[in-house]
């Protein structure tokens, strides 16, 4: 039985972290700590579809803010089936408040933090007909950049998440750790991000845990750079014990997606 893995930083189309980019500033979505209006559509291998819009920003000079949203949809009957077809069944969704700061200081020069409320349908894909009721967690997190002057020129941001709920209708609560790195590649603004993800929730009767590698390769499409190509690979696993004591130890899986994303 597949899993599905959580993500909250996002992000990942993640990311949803953010600065503020005035008009004059060149598109760098390699930044997580720049946040730009945007929206994006990804198909992954699995027949997966996901929507992404975002709006920014700002209440003074040195904060900013940007609101997130995303949606994920699938194939259920498929799915039962074991079977890849693309479907318009809602699967999981997302939304994220996240606000940033210009900060005095060397070695974090822009700080964020971010709120993120996240809904899994509790008979999607797989689960159909289970009975379960719906996943939905509360996650406070924060994110840095790293100045690259302390990091051999990479981009570095690590982030931390506490996160709280109802796993399937039960409390629990946990964590989410990530370690973005970023390296352009080139002068056109084509970059490659990676980084490792581990997300663990526990409660009385239920737990999910899923760990990830995650890979990005990432160019413009316009000169202007207002459309962007968008490739991410992922290889990871996701564990769960349901409400009803048992326990389901997903195998290691590799996923694929692509997608475009514009730029306003």
């Amino acid at each position: 039985m597949k899993k599905q893995l959580i993500t909250t930083s996002m992000l990942a189309a993640l990311a949803a972290p953010v600065a503020f980019a005035e008009e004059s500033d060149v598109i760098d979505p390699s930044d997580l700590t720049r946040v730009y209006t945007q929206a994006a559509l990804f198909v992954t291998s699995d027949a997966d579809m996901r929507a992404s819009a975002m709006f920014t920003g700002a209440w003074t000079e040195d904060i900013q803010f940007a609101g997130f949203v995303e949606g994920n949809f699938g194939n259920d009957k498929a799915k039962v089936e074991g079977k890849d077809k693309l479907g318009l069944d809602y699967q999981n969704g997302r939304a994220q408040y996240f606000q940033v700061h210009a900060m005095d200081n060397p070695l974090m020069p822009r700080v964020g933090i971010s709120t993120d409320l996240i809904h899994m349908n509790g008979e999607a894909g797989e689960l159909k007909g289970s009975g379960f009721d719906d996943t939905t967690l509360l996650s406070i997190g924060a994110i840095a950049l790293i100045n690259p002057k302390y990091t051999f020129g990479a981009m570095v941001f690590p982030n931390l998440a506490y996160t709280t709920g109802n796993v399937m209708g039960k409390s629990a609560d946990g964590f989410m750790a990530n370690l973005f790195v970023t390296q352009p590649i080139g002068d056109a603004g084509a970059f490659i991000q990676a980084w490792p993800e581990y997300f663990k929730v526990t409660g009385d009767v239920v737990e999910m845990e899923s760990k990830a590698f995650n890979l990005m390769f990432n160019a413009p499409i316009k000169q202007n750079r207002t459309q962007w190509l968008m490739t991410k690979l992922q290889y990871g696993s996701a564990d769960i014990v349901t409400p009803d004591g048992k326990e389901y130890e997903g195998d290691v899986e590799l996923k694929a997606e692509i997608g475009v994303k514009w730029f306003f």
